[in-house]
């Protein structure tokens, strides 16, 4: 081998061994590594549950000390004091329902950011997927287009030909170049998008040209982030309601209570102490009453949202179907058509075959693939659609 061959050579090895082959699974998983933006949600997520935490913390116990200048004025037998709220009538137990409730909520918010990183993302590897197999394809059919040049030159060459035909040959090789430059430029820019979505250098991706998106066997819409907003709505407006019930509710605290400082020997009791609101001006009743009305508008969204996701459920299963059974028969016909352009090119070749044969064929070819290579490319698009449907999130962005 000639040594200006060798070098391009190994030059290329090393370039393709520098490149990670990856999958959809394995964009998801580089943009949730990378991706400030995901370690921002979840971060919001954290601090919501910590939040809910201190909320939903026991009431505190406090310690009041104190003392006058003479000691008949003042609080006497508050001079020092513990005291403890004990919650005997559901106050914390409501507060932390509604502090639950905010972390579904935060939770649903992420899964709908995420959601829509994830979409771009796969959205973006469908693309470059296409763009890796509209160039291949071009790669191919330059090949043929080449093979089939040279072919009219050897018969123009042995007075079998016009010379006619060797400038249509021409013609279609540089038409064949010029299409493989311009894929080729296409798929560069493609793959420059996903890099910037997953935060990689772009020397460092390839994908390949059958790589898939894999559908969901069994696609439900229980995991949409709208769907668990409303659900999150709901039970918070619950738990608003019994918070709203328990504040009109008597409240108890224990305390240890010294003497006061100017008794000369001093001495330490309990102290047991209720308190409560004896009218509150209907405060606490259009509280209830507001949150229950906003459970059951909550609930009757959810379930108009939810039968709306089922029923697009259904019509983007019928759109997979049929573009499954799109691909099949492509495929079928593509094998016809890659052995037609063989034949037909042996034929010219061996001189009992035309050129127009090969052109027919070659065309009939083109047009077939660039049809596959866009019938795969809206599978892609549909399944995604299907994620987006069933609120199906990747197990690496959870």
């Amino acid at each position: 081998m000639k040594r200006t061959l060798i070098i391009p050579l190994l030059l290329a090895t090393a370039f393709c061994q520098a490149q990670t082959q990856i999958s959809a699974e394995d964009a998801l998983k580089l943009a949730s590594a990378n991706r400030a933006s995901i370690a921002a949600f979840r971060l919001r997520v954290e601090q919501t549950r910590l939040s809910a935490r201190a909320l939903g913390a026991l009431p505190p116990l406090t310690i009041a000390a104190g003392a006058s200048t003479r000691s008949e004025i003042g609080a006497t037998d508050q001079d020092f004091a513990l005291t403890q709220e004990i919650d005997l009538f559901g106050r914390t137990r409501a507060q932390r329902q509604v502090s639950s409730a905010d972390v579904m909520l935060a939770v649903a918010q992420y899964r709908r950011e995420a959601g829509l990183l994830q979409s771009e993302v796969l959205v973006a590897f469908a693309t470059a997927v296409s763009a890796r197999h509209q160039r291949d394809v071009a790669d191919e059919l330059l090949v043929v287009a080449e093979g089939l040049l040279n072919a009219t030159k050897r018969r123009f060459e042995e007075g079998k030909v016009a010379e006619l035909q060797v400038t249509r040959a021409t013609v279609e090789y540089e038409r064949a170049k010029q299409s493989t430059e311009l894929k080729n430029a296409d798929y560069q820019a493609s793959m420059t998008r996903l890099a910037s979505l997953v935060s990689v250098p772009v020397e460092q991706l390839l994908v390949e040209a059958d790589a898939t998106i894999e559908l969901l066997a069994y696609p439900s819409v229980v995991e949409r982030p709208d769907i668990l907003e409303l659900q999150a709505e709901a039970e918070k407006a619950k738990a608003e309601a019994e918070l709203a019930r328990a504040a009109s509710r008597p409240t108890f605290s224990v305390q240890a209570v010294r003497s006061p400082w100017g008794v000369d020997r001093g001495y330490f009791v309990g102290r047991a102490q209720f308190s409560w609101s004896l009218w509150d001006h209907g405060r606490s009743r259009n509280e209830v009453k507001a949150a229950n009305l906003r459970t059951e508008a909550a609930k009757k969204s959810l379930a108009d949202a939810t039968a709306l996701a089922t029923q697009e459920l259904v019509a983007i299963q019928r759109e997979l179907e049929s573009r499954q059974a799109r691909i099949k028969s492509y495929e079928l016909i593509l094998a016809s058509a890659k052995e037609l352009v063989a034949k037909s090119h042996k034929g010219f070749s061996e001189g009992f075959g035309t050129q127009i044969d090969v052109l027919e064929a070659t065309r009939a070819l083109r047009e077939v693939e660039q049809e596959l290579v866009e019938a795969r490319q809206q599978l892609s698009l549909t399944v995604i659609k299907q994620y987006e449907a069933a609120g199906f999130l990747a197990e690496v962005l959870k």
